[in-house]
């Protein structure tokens, strides 16, 4: 099939967040099974300051949203191995920021409809067109609106696929943005589909109703969201459409991941041969400033320093771990000032067991899936999460909180791979620490947990497969299978 990938950033060039690595990684295991895809994302000023190889422009334009017309070129990357076009609009993108701007929705207005316009170009001049449409999250939400509404004469039989990375992030604003984009309420408020949608304008709303098919990224993250507590407040919407609401994991790039090959490392290991593990948890507790001891637990948690990703429970029960456990502990991240602060008094009041870095080290991260034994992630909810996949893959035990994809990949049990708690309370959390230490006084018992984990297939090309059989579904929908 011919695929059209749309999102606002994609990895290596732009990343904030999961997003990128999905956008980045899940075309090219497309591409493996034999499908034609292509990518299309904003050219950002920081885009255009490293350098990207690109050729062009390829196609010039101008996009009006409201009264103003933005010019707009496409140009397209010379070194990927997919197809991929940047958007240049100068008016929505020449600026540091990815999001976060006070315009964010005139931006993703002018996005939507630069690439509607870039459709057109590789329909006329380049003879390609998508059989399938597949956009992520609500800055290219209105991709889909605008295809099912005006230019439905045109693309009207491309079969549309929308995937929800993170349903509380929705693009919601102004009803007056709905004169912007041209775009009226199209039956989203009149038809009782969700308080969430009632007196705004709300771009995530706008994908889910007008989607052939949409996606989220774990099978329990789409059992969740249909919910009121984790519908965020689109629930009643997307109970109307559960008949084509699907959950399909993440994976994680198995060539990036790899401790036998991670160039950040001390030492390669793998399931086979696992005494390099041993090696980086030295290397880690002498970067991080923490005792040497081959002995102690090193617990690692990489993250947003959120209370989404339970940070904030961590942080109440690290009096109860340093008093009761001789466990160590290093916190990798960036968030909230009250959570950056927290940790780092933590490793302040305790040194030698406790290590904090604010910011974000790639390297570093790298060092503390393979330096730690267990990896942290106490999550209020988390629709997929890849923090415990690599964890996996570089044998570091997770410790999660039954949530979204991460109660979806890890197990407690006699065929576990990790260990898992339910309520979010500290003593729930606290329980199993307490569980995966134990366990950790069991060399046996705990290297056996730590190689079924690294042993499982968690790479994109099984999520590729289960895509390519959605967008089969995406277009019988609509007569086109």
């Amino acid at each position: 099939m011919n695929v059209l990938f749309v999102a606002a950033e994609v990895a290596p060039y732009v990343k904030t967040g999961g997003l990128a690595d999905v956008a980045g990684a899940l075309p090219p295991a497309l591409q493996r099974l034999g499908h034609d895809v292509r990518v299309v994302m904003p050219r950002y000023r920081s885009v255009r300051e490293q350098g990207t190889p690109m050729t062009g422009p390829i196609a010039a334009s101008f996009l009006t949203a409201g009264v103003r017309a933005e010019e707009q070129r496409v140009w397209r990357a010379s070194a990927s191995a997919v197809p991929l076009y940047f958007l240049d609009i100068p008016a929505a993108f020449e600026r540091s920021a990815v999001y976060g701007e006070p315009d964010d929705a005139r931006r993703f207005i002018l996005f939507a409809r630069g690439v509607l316009d870039a459709m057109q170009h590789l329909r006329e001049v380049e003879g390609w067109q998508p059989e399938v449409v597949h956009c992520h999250d609500w800055h290219a939400a209105l991709v889909i609106n605008y295809l099912k509404s005006y230019y439905a004469y045109t693309f009207g039989h491309i079969a549309t696929v929308f995937t929800i990375h993170n349903l509380a992030y929705q693009g919601q604003v102004h009803p007056d943005v709905a004169q912007l984009a041209g775009l009226h309420e199209g039956g989203l408020v009149e038809n009782g589909m969700g308080a969430g949608i009632a007196n705004s304008f709300n771009c995530m709303a706008r994908g889910i109703l007008y989607a052939d098919v949409v996606s989220t990224v774990s099978p329990t993250y789409a059992r969740e969201i249909l919910g009121s507590d984790g519908g965020e407040r689109l629930d009643g919407l997307l109970r109307r459409r559960q008949d084509r609401v699907v959950g399909i994991l993440n994976g994680i790039d198995t060539g990036v991941f790899d401790p036998r090959t991670d160039r950040h490392l001390a030492a390669p290991y793998d399931a086979d041969d696992p005494a390099g593990k041993a090696v980086c948890k030295r290397a880690l507790q002498e970067r991080a400033g923490l005792t040497v001891d081959p002995e102690r637990p090193l617990l690692g948690i990489v993250s947003r320093l959120v209370e989404q990703k339970g940070l904030d429970l961590l942080h109440a029960i690290v009096p109860w771990l340093m008093r009761e456990t001789d466990a160590q502990l290093v916190v990798l991240g960036s968030g909230q000032p009250h959570l950056q602060e927290a940790f780092l008094r933590r490793a302040e009041q305790h040194p030698g067991r406790i290590a904090t870095k604010i910011g974000f080290d790639a390297a570093l991260a790298q060092q503390i899936y393979a330096g730690s034994d267990a990896f942290l992630m106490p999550s209020r909810f988390e629709p997929c999460g890849l923090g415990q996949l690599i964890a996996l893959r570089y044998g570091s035990v997770p410790i999660v909180r039954a949530t979204g994809g991460l109660v979806d990949t890890v197990r407690e049990g006699l065929d576990g791979n990790g260990f898992v708690f339910h309520r979010f309370d500290p003593k729930d959390f606290g329980d199993a620490i307490w569980r995966a230490l134990q366990c950790y006084r069991d060399r046996p018992s705990w290297a056996l947990v730590q190689e079924r984990g690294m042993r499982e297939d968690h790479s994109w090309d099984t999520a590729a497969q289960h895509y390519a059989g959605v967008y089969k579904w995406a277009r019988r929908l609509i007569g086109r299978g």
